[in-house]
Formats: structure tokens, sequence, C-alpha cells
């Protein structure tokens, strides 16, 4: 019973001296909040761009085009594959995973002033796949049934004379289907692109007479390596192709993403290392200048436990409600982040909040250790001497 009744009053007195102490030493105490605050506001900020990263990185990096290509099982057999089996596999990949994938189906046509190669496609998945694809004149094909208009390759353009509003015909000599398609657009990649006819993938099934026939898919989905690969082995058991991912593509997004993340948690760690110096500096000079009080509370009786527990009560308490409030004030740094580098917010990762305050109060308690240690092994008689 007098056990705890001491005990009661010890904490009473503690806590007494812990909030005079911060009350009269505001302008001090202040400064360190601050610092403290704005080293777990930042953390908080890159904590939450860390963890999302993934999903913002994966988008901005789709711009490589497809990752993940569908050809025939075995080219040896057959160069073509049913557009059926192409549809049905679109079910399997996991929801929101599938940015856009446009099949192709590749074939000679007969233009004014010579052959052709004429490639059919979904102009809308298309777009995903290959996104460097230029529109240098005229305009893009946005409606996949479009069977008037067509995109032309500027180097088959140069070839055939060909303009913006030109009218060509497409013949099937075996089959004797033939029809007039419109120039919409001149399109350049800088790479094969250029050389290519492209017309909607009904319009091409018809005049190469191979209905419900394509030669191979460009996809683009969702994931790192590991998880495009599994993806990849699920559609490949729908039918008669076989999809792979293109490692170049998916791997260098991986390099890149860790690289980043690297860069992040560096970027991180070394603002905790500024707010951790600049604590350190501020406490030390605070309890220098309290070196008297310390040494008057040895004198009446204190041990170094008991001073050191004051001390260190006084920086948890201040540095655990810094913490606390710069983590919360974290998301909102990450969002002014996320709008200047990704064009879009981030959004709020509870696991934040708990990293930042841990991390401050762990590069807080380093930085307060020292001083207060160095403190607590001054002689007393001499400081009180004022000596």
């Amino acid at each position: 019973m007098v056990a705890n009744k001491k005990q009661s009053s010890r904490s009473t007195f503690l806590l007494r001296s812990v909030f005079k102490s911060l009350r009269f030493s505001y302008d001090r105490t202040l400064i360190i909040f601050i610092s403290i605050m704005l080293g777990a506001c930042v953390t908080g900020a890159f904590v939450n761009v860390y963890l999302d990263i993934d999903s913002k990185m994966r988008k901005e990096l789709k711009a490589y085009g497809a990752n993940v290509l569908f050809t025939p099982q075995s080219v040896e057999k057959s160069l073509f594959f049913d557009q059926s089996d192409y549809e049905k596999s679109l079910h399997v990949i996991p929801k929101g995973s599938l940015l856009g994938a446009s099949p192709y189906l590749f074939g000679t046509v007969r233009l004014s002033l010579g052959d052709a190669v004429m490639a059919g496609v979904d102009f809308a998945g298309m777009k995903v796949a290959k996104p460097f694809l230029e529109v240098v004149q005229g305009t893009y094909i946005n409606v996949d049934f479009d069977e008037r208009n067509a995109l032309v390759g500027v180097d088959l353009a140069k070839k055939m004379e060909l303009k913006v509003g030109s009218s060509i015909n497409l013949v099937n000599e075996q089959s004797g289907f033939s029809t007039t398609i419109r120039i919409k657009g001149i399109v350049s990649s800088g790479d094969k692109e250029d050389g290519l006819l492209f017309v909607s993938l009904p319009l091409a099934q018809k005049v190469l007479g191979k209905a419900g026939q394509i030669h191979l898919v460009e996809a683009v989905i969702l994931g790192d390596f590991d998880q495009i690969n599994a993806i990849s082995s699920e559609l490949s058991k729908v039918g008669s192709f076989s999809a792979k991912p293109l490692a170049r593509i998916s791997l260098s997004e991986g390099l890149i993403l860790d690289k980043i993340k690297f860069l992040m948690a560096l970027v991180a760690f070394t603002v905790l290392l500024i707010t951790s110096m600049c604590v350190n500096t501020t406490l030390s000079s605070i309890i220098f200048s309290r070196t008297k009080e310390i040494a008057l509370l040895r004198a009446l009786g204190a041990s170094k436990r008991n001073v050191a527990t004051l001390f260190g009560t006084e920086t948890f308490l201040m540095t655990l409600l810094a913490s606390v409030l710069g983590a919360f004030l974290g998301f909102f740094l990450s969002q002014f982040f996320g709008t200047v580098i990704f064009g879009s917010g981030i959004d709020f990762r509870f696991l934040s909040i708990p990293i930042a305050t841990i991390l401050s109060l762990l590069f807080a308690a380093i930085a307060a250790y020292f001083p207060i240690k160095r403190s607590l092994n001054l002689p007393v008689a001499t400081i009180l001497r004022g000596e």
C-alpha cells in the first residue's frame, strides 16, 4: 500500500516536472517539435509515394508498349489461330489488369502503284499496344468497325504517293472481293509500322478471305514479370495459341521500379538523418543549458536513472506528438509529389503512419541519447559552485 503511494507520488512528480519543463522552455521545444514534425512529414510522404509507386509507375512505363504476345502454338502447323479463342482468353485476365490489346492479321494487297502489306487491327487496342505510333497527318481512327477508312505508314504513303483523303481500292483477286477505302491519317513510328497499311480487322479478314483468323495479338497487362508470366500461362491454356511475356519490356520495368524504390528509400533516410542531426544539436544545447537543473536534482537525491527518465519522457512525449502529426501531414505532401510527378494524387496508405512515427522516434532517441548521457556524467559539485 505504502509502496503504491510512493510510486504514484513519483509518477505525479515526474509528469509535473515534464510539463513544467515543456512549458517554460517552449521556444526551444518548439524548434525540436518542428524539426521532428518536418522529418516525419517528409518520411510519411515518401512512404506513401513508395507504397503507391508500383501502380503509378507501371502505368507510366506502359509507354514501352505491349508486354505480352499471343502467337500460334505451332507455327509449323499454322500461321493463324482462332479469333474466338483470343476473345475467350480475355476473360482469364484479372479485372483491371488489361490496359489494351490488338489482334493483327497481315496480308499483301495490290494498290495502284504496286503491292503493299496490309495489317488488320483493333484501332483502340493498337493505340495502347503501340503508344509510340504518331499521327503525322490527318487523324487517328477511333472506331474499330470502320471499314471505310485506313491509316498508312509514312514510308508507304511516300512510296505510293498517298495523301490524307486519297481513295484506294483493295482487291482480293482470288475471291474477287473488292472495296474502296479512304486514307484518314498518315502514321509514323520510325520502325516497321512506317511501311504498313492499317485497316480494321473485320475488313482485313474479308479482303484476305480469313474470317475469324488472326496471326498474333499484342497486349498490355499490368503486373510485374512474375505476375505477367503466370497470367500468360493461364492464357495459353485457353485455346490454339501461346501467350508469352515480352521479357525485355517486363524485366526492364522491374529494374526501373527497383531503382526508383531504392532512390526513394535513400532520400527518406537522408531526410531522417538530417532531422536527427538537427534534433541532436538542439537537444544538446537545451540539455547543457540545464546542467544546473540536473545537478540540483542530483544533489536533492535524484539518481541518474531518475534524471534520465525525466529527460527521456520529455523527449518521448514531444517526439511522439510531432511524429504522429508529421506522419499525417505527410499524406498531404505526398499529394503534391503525386500531382507534380504523375499528374494524379497518391492513395492514402495507413502503413505510412506507424512507419514514419516509429522511424522518427528511433532517430530522435538516438539523437537524444548522447547529450543526456554526457550531462549525467558531469560533476555535480563543480556545476553547483558555478565553476
